[in-house]
């Protein structure tokens, strides 16, 4: 293994706690519908394209280096157990449609990378539904979810369980922008609780401007993985975020 980082820890460091930190692009056209019954799985759009995909990973913000190329993955979440699976990113070029994992998008708070990203990814793409989700736990559980349209309003959400959070833009201008009424949501998963914006599920809200082209916790399709070295700052903040076993 490869072990080429500014990581002061070494690389079969146990972790502990779990998170998924997923930025989805849809560029389009976009769906007419968020009816994900609509196909069978992503893969039916069209299939994954590795080499574009390694071109995604050598450019995404966090990264400095892709360092090797492993077996194709797919987009079915595994947590990592060691410090080296840090460094490992995943990315699925589907025709119109990219997703990136990385566990550098973690965050308690403070930096908001997730936000970071995206906002790049916005300016790189500015005609994408830009769309990301961090949920984590490393003794506490922290969730950051952000969403870019196309001349569009913008959504960003961080927060701890159900206390500490902040919310920048309007869900219902959102949901204007992408023609869904707000009372068609009503008793949904992805009903925001304009009381309580804790409450609810920006992922599932996110995944509204998606909608069948959601490639996360759907049917499995594959993906790229590459051992990466992330940049120092991005080393820096997961040592800081992720718990290790001493």
């Amino acid at each position: 293994m490869i072990d080429n980082s500014y990581w002061t820890c070494p690389p079969d460091r146990e972790v502990h706690g779990w998170g998924e930190y997923t930025i989805t692009i849809l560029r389009p056209p976009f769906p007419t519908t968020t009816d994900r019954s609509t196909i069978t799985t992503i893969a039916e759009l069209a299939p994954h394209d590795p080499a574009r995909a390694r071109q995604v990973a050598e450019t995404f913000g966090p990264v400095e280096a892709v360092l090797e190329e492993l077996p194709l993955v797919t987009t079915v979440s595994d947590f990592p157990a060691t410090r080296a699976d840090l460094d490992i990113i995943k990315v699925g070029c589907w025709g119109n449609i990219i997703g990136i994992s990385d566990p550098a998008l973690a965050d308690n708070g403070n930096e908001c990378p997730l936000l970071t990203e995206t906002e790049a990814f916005h300016q790189r793409y500015p005609d994408a539904r830009i769309i990301g989700s961090v949920s984590s736990d490393m003794g506490e559980s922290h969730s950051e979810n952000t969403i870019h349209l196309p001349d569009g309003p913008m959504l960003h959400y961080t927060g701890w369980d159900s206390e500490l959070w902040e919310l920048t833009g309007d869900p219902r201008a959102i949901l204007h922008a992408l023609g869904i009424p707000p009372e068609s949501l009503a008793g949904q998963d992805a009903e925001p609780d304009e009381e309580d914006p804790s409450r609810t599920n920006w992922h599932a809200f996110g995944n509204l401007a998606l909608g069948p082209c959601a490639p996360w916790h759907f049917e499995p399709v594959q993906m790229s993985a590459f051992r990466v070295r992330h940049t120092k700052d991005y080393t820096t903040l997961m040592e800081e975020i992720w718990r290790f076993e001493d």
